[in-house]
């Protein structure tokens, strides 16, 4: 009789010990995603993020405060994470001379990254410290 119960305490303990595994792992590959403040505008989806070369991005470093063009300077940190998500920074040297960083959620299998040397429309998208990024035409 006890060892019967020793084996049932055992293969419960083992069971145990596997789901807390199996949850620890589960929470480890799902990767950061942004979330939006109140009142700003967002993708339906962080996968479709870049659809018609439309990117909204937090703005890490630096500030907008109106609508004005830039040129993208970098693009570093793509590498994709356990759901695919790649969170690449861009420095973007704005007309007016600052220089802000964003960092760019989306699915580079669908939607390309910001090239640097490319032209961009960077405006504020309802707070300063997130933006939207408008490529060329959506290229």
């Amino acid at each position: 009789m006890k060892q019967a119960s020793f084996r049932r305490i055992r293969g419960l303990s083992v069971i145990i010990f596997a789901g807390i595994l199996f949850m620890g792992l589960s929470a480890q590959a799902w990767a950061w995603v942004p979330t939006l403040p109140k009142g700003t505008q967002g993708p339906a989806s962080w996968y479709q993020n870049g659809k018609d070369g439309r990117y909204f991005v937090p703005v890490v470093k630096g500030r907008i405060s109106k609508p004005v063009t830039g040129l993208v300077t970098t693009d570093a940190n793509c590498m994709p994470d356990a759901q695919g998500l790649s969170h690449c920074f861009n420095n973007i040297r704005l007309s007016s001379g600052e220089l802000i960083t964003v960092q760019n959620t989306h699915k580079m299998s669908i939607h390309r990254c910001l090239r640097p040397g490319e032209y961009v429309k960077v405006q504020p998208n309802g707070s300063q410290t997130w933006a939207i990024v408008q490529t060329a035409l959506g290229r």
